[in-house]
């Protein structure tokens, strides 16, 4: 939030991309608050998963969120200007174990960590998947019911992933990744030929994380999609 906050005061034409439920609109809400309290007028704009244009700016600064096929087309070449503003891309990610323990406590449960955890795996970070499991917890502790909870309460959202998911960039991917559940980032592209870019986009599709560095790793994240996706 706190980049697409300064992007917009730097002049820039902030675009908040991710997968189903990774969290956009709580996003450009979170950071319109934040500037209309410093005296900026805001518009916000919501794309919808298949939206792939811009759209034109309504005066004052505007905030924009879309989805995978707005990242295509943003990256298919140098990135565009809207009335004179450079567009500045932020991509949401799975959020991580801190972010997870910051929330519960944020919003007064008092979980262990064993429950903690047993919710990351379940959930791989996913904003959503995870906001569910803690509406899900407020009625039941016990994992088998939870879990029952669950995949009754995300079958819409895992059907929006999925449909991501069979995109024919992304869909090789999920193939050989579902299988081994984890590998390096070198493997998968000798393996699939997948570029950088494709690479991005099934990070933002939601249900895998990436870690980046010298031993760089992807990896089937959210337990709870991949066992809805064998069902």
């Amino acid at each position: 939030m706190r980049r697409v906050v300064d992007g917009a005061l730097r002049g820039r034409a902030p675009v908040i991309l991710g997968g189903p439920g990774m969290g956009r609109t709580t996003v450009v809400n979170a950071a319109a608050e934040r500037l209309r309290a410093q005296g900026v007028e805001v518009a916000i704009v919501e794309l919808g998963d298949g939206d792939a244009e811009l759209g034109a700016s309504p005066n004052g600064v505007t905030l924009r969120s879309g989805g995978l096929a707005l990242h295509r087309a943003l990256a298919r070449g140098r990135l565009p200007t809207l009335e004179g503003r450079v567009v500045q891309r932020v991509p949401l990610m799975l959020l991580l174990r801190r972010d997870l323990r910051a929330w519960t406590a944020a919003a007064g449960f008092a979980l262990g960590e064993d429950e903690l955890e047993r919710a990351f795996r379940a959930s791989g970070g996913h904003p959503a998947v995870f906001s569910m499991w803690l509406d899900a917890h407020r009625v039941s502790r016990s994992p088998d019911a939870l879990e029952k909870r669950l995949l009754a309460s995300t079958a819409e959202l895992f059907a929006r992933i999925e449909r991501e998911l069979t995109h024919p960039e992304l869909a090789k991917l999920w193939a050989w990744l579902a299988e081994r559940r984890s590998a390096t980032v070198r493997e998968i592209q000798r393996a699939t030929g997948a570029t950088k870019a494709a690479l991005d986009r099934f990070a933002l599709a939601g249900p895998v994380s990436r870690t980046l560095g010298a031993s760089a790793e992807i990896e089937v994240a959210c337990d709870l999609y991949l066992r809805w996706s064998r069902r």
